[in-house]
């Protein structure tokens, strides 16, 4: 049995850092064996994501994003470098971004206490 890799980015919580996210995790996703349309679901939601964790933590210095590659897909964290985590998808207004991101990722789990904000799985060869 092959053990996860996992490759872990640190950027700024700007705007300006969400395009290294995409890139890295379009490298990631290609390298495991994700087709286009997936590749671009996975860097949708990364924005999504990361959009909504800029509006809701501007106060935060930086997030680390783990991106695992696991047996069947790709599995992404994103993780504070506080503990102050807010529900980053609470209001009415973030229901379109929530509800994209659940319909392009396979698995959402989300978090409110300790680092970890939300993880989510793409699945190799499923189809959204």
């Amino acid at each position: 049995m092959k053990l996860p890799e996992t490759v872990t980015l640190k950027i700024p919580v700007k705007a300006e850092y969400v395009s290294t996210a995409r890139l890295t995790a379009s490298g990631i996703a290609s390298k495991i064996g994700f087709d286009f349309d997936a590749i671009e679901d996975i860097k949708v939601s990364i924005s999504e994501v990361l959009g909504k964790i800029i509006e809701k933590q501007p106060e935060a210095e930086e997030i680390a994003i783990l991106f695992e590659n696991i047996s069947d897909g790709l599995t992404i964290k994103f993780l504070l470098s506080d503990n102050t985590v807010s529900d980053i998808f609470d209001g009415d207004e973030d229901s379109l971004s929530l509800a994209i991101v659940n319909s392009l990722m396979d698995e959402i789990d989300m978090q409110k206490n300790g680092q970890n904000i939300l993880t989510m799985v793409k699945k190799l060869g499923k189809a959204v």
